[in-house]
């Protein structure tokens, strides 16, 4: 027997020895299905670095920071590489969000490495004898599905500490620890039934009579009847481009894709790194650097430039995000003169900072949910929720029908895939107990009422199965769809300040947000209207003050609802985060043929 500690960086089992004492690197290596398993070992958990939030704001501006200094290093490299001369702006439409998140990424599992060689001694890992080689993702989204596999975390980990730690530890080599798991490219979007099929093939239709528009909506978040309202007001043929673009999948096949080392090794040549972690974050990201950057990019830009569309304006709530040919597009018309316009795609009280404000560099304009803070928003409606909840007052009265104190909950990636000044990764499990403080404290009656929504996805740490254990299958909502919930609810209890909660108050249900405050810090812009709803009692930090209002105004929640202070509140909420009473179609029109007219813009 040594007083060796075993040092388990992943839910890869097999990593985990026998029967010896485990250092897990983190909460996602104790997936909750599994504590039959690891509740029987012991074991302590390393702490998260970024509980600490003094140290989240630090990191978050030296990553900032890093990221910009990378951004222009690998534009350089990537004109040479690609014998162009592109700005700095039309490669980062091309490498964020990608770089974004996996500088971000890099540096976390390398803190949680890093904290655990620091306060523990005598670390022992068993890692594969294989030596762990980095595997380019094409692009974005297949880089964001692997990055939520233990098999690509532990590959990463394995690098970092073969690379930092292979002198501090014990490491024990063993065959088949991890197979070569790859997550097969499922599309997002899947249209069903005849009317979809009919408007695609009636758009397909309209792409062949038509090439030339003021405006090109891609994946905007207008609903269906409002981006047809908006286009002919603008005066143009209502379309959602599938025929150019077949959702997002590029026209020829890069899975027989190969490295191309001697293309790769010239990246970011001329960058000096500062530390020790910024030496193995280059080295990494020049492996890592997914092939639609590399090996790929001439391939797209010839597909691209190969589409027929002329336009002066593109307006886009995500295809800049995962859809590798639309983004090659993008950046190929901004070059060109084009205008980008990225539409918010959610909101509500703003963060305090968010995504390195990618979306702000890349855009000529960014229309966003709550007031502007930052030179390049514009507020205007948010198209996600036009034609939802336009008219509230109707759904602003009691029914029979409202009978449930709902609670809407929410759930992170099992790691770090950014980042934010929002949870991330076990820290969304704290508003799991502060839920089940709140239970506790509420009258009987409330407690007959009360039921839950889980996240609608269960993307590690099970949320929908923990409600259940704690408050018994019959409190989770039977109901799937979030506007019903709404319909059925005497309350709703929104557990996070993000658009679910815009949602909610905009829905005419009696909603309060219940919330850990010091995990979902916010932009100073956003203190004054915080303040303004926690003096009408619609924001509620505390679970003992929280169960005290709504035990109060459970028999009668509208007569609290609208009540003069109330709704003075309600009415400041919606002219700063949601604008949902104003003449959407009219602001909007205006809005776009400002931009088109703008004498800058491609004619």
């Amino acid at each position: 027997m040594n007083d060796f500690i075993l040092l388990a960086t992943t839910a890869i089992e097999k990593t985990w020895g026998l029967s010896e004492n485990i250092l897990f690197l983190g909460e996602w290596c104790r997936l909750y299905e599994r504590r039959h398993v690891w509740g029987q070992r012991n074991h302590e958990v390393v702490p998260f670095h970024w509980d600490d939030r003094n140290k989240l704001r630090r990191d978050y501006d030296d990553l900032q920071s890093l990221h910009h200094s990378l951004l222009h290093c690998f534009s350089s490299s990537l004109n040479r590489l690609h014998h162009v001369e592109y700005s700095v702006r039309y490669w980062q439409i091309l490498l964020d969000p990608w770089l974004m998140s996996y500088v971000a990424v890099v540096f976390d599992r390398w803190e949680c490495l890093r904290l655990a060689f620091e306060q523990f001694e005598n670390i022992e890992v068993i890692l594969p004898v294989e030596p762990a080689v980095a595997k380019p993702t094409f692009s974005y989204m297949e880089y964001i599905e692997e990055v939520m596999l233990d098999e690509w975390n532990q590959s990463l980990c394995q690098r970092i500490i073969e690379n930092q730690y292979g002198d501090h530890c014990f490491i024990r080599r063993q065959n088949g620890l991890v197979g070569n798991k790859v997550p097969s490219r499922e599309k997002s979007i899947q249209y069903q039934g005849i009317l979809q099929k009919l408007a695609l093939n009636a758009d397909r239709f309209l792409g062949k009579l038509f090439t030339r528009y003021d405006v090109v909506f891609l994946n905007s978040y207008f609903k269906f009847i409002s981006l047809v309202q908006l286009n002919l007001a603008i005066g143009q043929v209502p379309r959602v481009f599938a025929k150019e673009f077949k959702l997002g999948e590029p026209f020829c096949d890069f899975s027989q894709l190969s490295v191309n080392q001697t293309s790769r090794s010239s990246l970011c040549s001329e960058f000096e790194p500062k530390s020790s972690f910024e030496k193995f974050l280059v080295q990494s990201i020049v492996c890592d650097m997914p092939f639609c950057l590399v090996e790929g990019y001439q391939a797209l830009c010839d597909q691209v430039n190969n589409l027929p569309i002329k336009t002066k304006a593109i307006v886009t709530a995500n295809s800049h995000w995962g859809d590798v040919v639309a983004k090659t597009w993008m950046a190929e018309q901004t070059r060109k003169g084009v205008k980008l316009v990225i539409v918010e795609h959610g909101g509500s009280l703003a963060p305090y900072k968010a995504l390195f404000d990618f979306e702000e560099d890349i855009s000529d304009v960014k229309c966003t949910w709550f007031l502007p803070h930052h030179a390049k928003h514009k507020r205007l409606p948010p198209g996600k929720l036009i034609n939802r909840f336009t008219q509230t007052s109707a759904k602003n009265v009691e029914s029979h029908s409202r009978q449930y104190c709902s609670v809407i909950g929410s759930e992170q990636m099992r790691w770090v895939i950014r980042a934010n000044f929002y949870p991330m990764a076990a820290q969304c499990l704290v508003s799991i107990d502060l839920v089940s403080q709140l239970y506790e404290k509420l009258n009987e009656i409330v407690q007959q009422a009360f039921r839950i929504k889980p996240y609608y996805l269960n993307v590690g740490w099970n949320t929908w199965q923990r409600y259940s254990d704690i408050f018994g299958p019959e409190c989770i909502h039977s109901e799937k769809n979030l506007d019903c919930v709404f319909d059925v609810s005497k309350l709703v209890i929104c557990t996070y300040p993000e658009t679910t909660f815009s949602e909610a108050m905009a829905s005419g249900a009696p909603t309060i947000l219940f919330y850990p405050a010091y995990l979902n810090e916010l932009n100073p812009v956003a203190l004054p209207l915080l303040e303004i709803l926690r003096s009408a009692n619609i924001v509620f930090e505390d679970p003992l003050a929280a169960a005290a209002h709504i035990n109060s105004v459970w028999s009668d929640p509208f007569q609290w609802w609208n009540s003069e202070a109330v709704l003075s509140a309600r009415e400041e909420f919606r002219r700063q985060a949601t604008d949902l009473d104003s003449d959407w179609l009219r602001e909007w029109t205006t809005f776009i043929k400002s931009v088109i007219a703008d004498p800058n813009v491609k004619k």
